[in-house]
């Protein structure tokens, strides 16, 4: 009987190691190598795909951060009819500003210090480009989606442990059959939203069991205070992270009051710095203590406050968001189906109804993980839905959240009778094929757009890209012998 049992628990650990890496969560060197080739891949997939500036949103964002750097004041009325285009500015006393929140602007400043850096090196004909802020300040969204699927590769394997392989095809699949590609060819603030609370949420997960678990609850305060000065409703991400911290590294609350209360403000003073800076902005801009920059927007009265912007139809936010019924001819006709009309997820991305049925199994084994991941999706989805305006984009920032559970529902399929797995394995493939076509009509039909497929915008800069990168790289493999040399003294 005893050896029964401890055949029968031997099966079991043979089945899991066949999906799990339970062996351990490190990285051999190869595979390392594998994952950097992988990652380098999608982010010059991502560059190529790029195409400048495409609408009055990206161009706003550019406006505000070239006014800041370049001429060191708010107003971007230089850019006028030049970056600044209706819809998107505001207008205060007469004057012109960006409607932006100013986050995206300010990281794109140090990719503009950056290209005045690289003017400095190379021949002018190279400098004298008048499209070189601009091509250099793209790489900020083609990090920001490389460093998003990095982390969702990182959660997927050091944290619920899958195999190298396996986490490596469903990163690639989120990087090229998932709207992290449109978002990251264009200057919007949805990449770097999502890449911040996607570190967020790793930092949160990272934090189990650790002893410096605090240390963790203090980042991910920054992470999110940067996040919000980004989008402003990443700020309300930071009461489930709190709870799951502290509740997962069996901390009393109650027990702890005063502990607590002494990490709450502390947190409280962290996200303030960013706050602050945010209230500093548009008091410099608009002469008012505001949180909204949109609120001198002339051609969405709507966003004079809070309640007013969040006065939309639920119902039919919700629709836009995940089914696009309202827009169901854009089912076969794509044509319908872009820029603005992006249809919802479970349209655009097909390949996300494998990922909400992956929750299943995810909740099962992992309840309180899932519980953290649903409460962020549904805070973005209500936000979102109950916008006047709502568009799928709106809910970028938990992109990675709502596609890991796909990892799940891959492993669910690996334990099914064998016809039964390859009839599973087969529609899986074909929607995610379905997916990634629909992603690149997308992106090549979206503002300012008209490509064909397999034609790539900024594939004619790829020598850019490379004077961009190389003093990058060579910083980097410096940077990491300088390390490996001072670990040995």
């Amino acid at each position: 009987m005893r050896s029964m049992k401890i055949t029968k628990v031997d099966q079991q650990q043979n089945i899991l190691s066949k999906s799990y890496n339970i062996k351990g969560a490190s990285l051999t060197n190869p595979q390392k190598w594998i994952l950097i080739l992988v990652l380098f891949l999608l982010y010059f997939y991502y560059f190529i795909s790029s195409s400048g500036i495409n609408s009055s949103n990206d161009s706003g964002h550019m406006a505000l951060a070239s006014s800041i750097y370049h001429d060191h004041q708010l107003s971007v009325e230089k850019y006028w009819m030049v970056l600044i285009f209706p819809p998107d500015y505001a207008v205060k006393d007469g004057k012109l500003y960006s409607d932006r929140l100013p986050g995206n602007a300010f990281s794109i400043i140090p990719f503009l210090a950056y290209a005045d850096f690289i003017k400095l090196i190379i021949p002018e004909k190279l400098a004298n480009n008048p499209n070189f802020d601009i091509i250099t300040s793209t790489l900020l969204p083609n990090i920001c989606g490389v460093i998003g699927l990095l982390l969702l590769f990182l959660i997927c394997f050091k944290i619920f442990l899958f195999r190298f392989w396996t986490c490596l095809i469903v990163m690639i699949i989120a990087g090229i059959a998932t709207l992290n590609h449109l978002e990251s060819i264009h200057l919007f603030s949805h990449a770097p939203s999502m890449m911040s609370v996607t570190l967020a949420v790793t930092l949160a997960l990272f934090s189990k069991n650790s002893k410096h678990w605090k240390l963790y609850l203090y980042a991910i305060s920054a992470v999110l205070g940067y996040a919000t000065i980004v989008e402003l409703q990443n700020i309300l991400f930071f009461i489930p992270l709190f709870f799951y911290v502290i509740t997962i590294n069996q901390y009393a609350i109650f027990k702890n009051f005063k502990s607590t209360i002494k990490m709450v403000i502390i947190c409280s003073f962290i996200m303030g710095l960013f706050i602050g800076l945010l209230l500093f902005y548009n008091y410099s801009a608009f002469g008012e203590l505001i949180l909204k920059s949109n609120k001198y927007n002339p051609f969405f009265k709507e966003e004079l406050s809070f309640f007013t912007s969040l006065s939309g139809n639920f119902f039919s936010g919700i629709d836009n968001l995940f089914t696009s019924f309202n827009n169901i001819h854009s089912y076969i006709n794509w044509s319908l189906g872009t820029e603005n009309n992006t249809p919802g997820l479970l349209v655009s991305n097909p390949v996300f109804i494998f990922s909400i049925l992956g929750f299943i199994p995810f909740f099962k084994h992992h309840k309180k993980e899932s519980l953290l991941f649903l409460s962020l999706i549904i805070i973005s989805v209500l936000i979102a839905s109950f916008h006047v305006t709502t568009l799928v984009r709106h809910i970028f920032t938990v992109h990675m959240l709502l596609f890991m559970p796909f990892i799940f529902f891959l492993n669910w399929i690996s334990y099914l009778p064998q016809k039964r797995k390859i009839i599973w394995f087969t529609i899986v493939v074909v929607i995610i094929i379905l997916s990634f076509i629909r992603e690149v009509y997308i992106c090549n039909h979206y503002f300012g757009r008209a490509f064909h497929f397999g034609e790539f915008p900024y594939l004619k800069n790829i020598h850019i890209f490379l004077i961009l990168n190389i003093p990058l790289l060579l910083a980097s493999l410096l940077f990491k012998l300088f390390i490996k040399r001072f670990s040995r003294i």
